[in-house]
């Protein structure tokens, strides 16, 4: 697999990816500055190390019998203390140190130096993890501190609950939660919010390229969003009007000339009425004949691609080929289709229609038959029409969309009609969001791939 497939393939969802993986960065970064400061004994640490150089300050100044008072009075705010009075030097501490609370015995000993004390043991006691009292993050007991006094005089002061930096981490970790997914949120938001205009830009595409004469093909707004947004918009819809100008022009054009043609004709076609070789007035006849059909033909044609007269409406591909199958069985026509499950899609049901049809026809005309079968995948259906007959050149399975496109090897200009059957057909599948497609098959023949997207 490679790199850029792991990546999402929107924008939305890359600038989305972007924004929570600084997020996680920062996150994580706020986790080892935590961890960090957690580690360097925070604030237990720091009150730990003054309540006892406090205590032993005090107890100093004291005489041996006013201690065991002070001690009592001092045990508040998470501290045990007991009055040892004079215990012999050889006596054991029953604590554990590790790294933080060496940390936190040098630092109590620079305190009593001064004082003439000393600290006899720090560490956990026996309410820790023993075997892994070293491991960084092992679960610990309460701190517990041996002081002696200048004269001798020893007491113990103990944290009541344990402490390590994996619990204290534990307990913020809730909140972090909270505000990782908060922010992923707003990461979120923010990049559907940069992107959704772009969406809007596909889809407008798409709208105009489908029907680029309706009223309001793009619905862009060109009053909201970002200053480029609007600018963007802005040209959008002066392309599209320009588009529709030309389109109009041409359709005018158009008509101008087949109005201005049908004179004429009109005229000719009388005048040959006159002419007294019948052979040459035949000849003549069906000239005009075929000069007044190209012209419709050319209306036809450039209404049908600047025109949508016909709404859509919910359409069975399966009755339509089966429709299709009868009316050209009726007339001669050998067609054959395979069974296929309903496949309804939203159409222009006249249209879709003619342009099957024609493909058909051509199928039968060329092949002296035309098979056809319909697949249905999730998102599209493929409507697959096969003959055998000549086929197409290869280096033409495009040229023959062409308007007025006629092959003139095995499709001749007598039995090509006015070349304009696949030109209408595609126009037709692509506004409907589809495409046609042209192969030649292996065992000879041509097949017609028709594919449309599912309702």
């Amino acid at each position: 697999m490679s790199r850029l497939t792991l990546l999402p393939r929107s924008i939305a969802g890359r600038t989305t990816l972007l924004l929570m993986a600084g997020v996680l960065l920062v996150t994580v970064a706020g986790i080892a500055v935590l961890a960090l400061t957690l580690l360097g004994g925070g604030d237990l640490g720091v009150s730990f190390v003054d309540r006892v150089a406090t205590l032993a300050a005090v107890a100093e100044r004291l005489p041996p019998g006013d201690r065991a008072a002070a001690f009592a009075g001092a045990e508040r705010g998470g501290f045990q203390v007991r009055d040892l009075g004079s215990v012999e030097p050889t006596s054991a501490v029953p604590v554990f140190p590790d790294w933080f609370t060496d940390r936190m015995r040098a630092e109590l000993q620079r305190e009593l130096v001064p004082l003439g004390a000393r600290v006899v043991a720090l560490g956990h006691t026996m309410g820790g993890d023993v075997a892994g009292a070293a491991h960084l993050w092992a679960p610990h007991g309460p701190i517990l501190a041996r002081i002696e006094l200048g004269d001798g005089a020893r007491f113990d002061v103990e944290t009541r609950d344990g402490w390590s930096p994996l619990a204290a981490l534990t307990r913020l970790a809730p909140v972090l939660l909270v505000v990782g997914l908060g922010l992923a949120g707003l990461a979120a938001l923010a990049a559907r919010r940069v992107t959704r205009p772009l969406g809007h830009f596909a889809t407008a595409a798409a709208r105009l390229g489908a029907d680029p004469l309706a009223a309001n093909p793009s619905q862009l707004d060109e009053t909201r969003g970002p200053s480029e947004i609007r600018a963007a918009a802005h040209a959008f819809e002066g392309m599209r009007a320009r588009i529709r100008r030309l389109l109009e022009d041409r359709m005018q054009m158009l008509a101008a000339v087949s109005h201005d043609l049908r004179t004429p004709i009109t005229r000719l076609r009388l005048r040959a009425e006159f002419v007294e070789d019948e052979s040459e007035r035949a000849k003549m006849l069906k000239d005009l004949e075929e000069m007044e059909a190209t012209i419709h033909a050319a209306i036809a044609f450039a209404r049908e691609e600047t025109a949508d007269v016909e709404p859509r409406a919910p359409l069975d591909l399966v009755q339509l080929l089966e429709e299709i199958r009868a009316e050209l069985t009726d007339i001669g026509g050998t067609v054959r289709i395979a069974p296929a499950q309903a496949a309804p899609i939203e159409a222009r049901p006249l249209a879709m229609k003619r342009a099957l049809r024609n493909l058909v026809e051509n199928a039968v005309k060329y092949g002296g038959a035309a098979e056809m079968r319909l697949e249905q995948g999730p998102t599209k259906y493929t409507v697959t029409i096969e003959d055998g007959g000549p086929g197409i050149p290869e280096d033409e399975l495009e040229t023959v969309f062409r308007p007025f496109y006629r092959l003139e090897r095995s499709r001749s200009r007598e039995t090509g009609g006015t070349g304009l059957g696949l030109a209408v057909a595609r126009a037709v599948v692509r506004e409907h969001g589809g495409e046609i497609m042209l192969a030649n098959r292996p065992e000879g023949g041509l097949r017609q791939a028709v594919v449309l997207p599912r309702a």
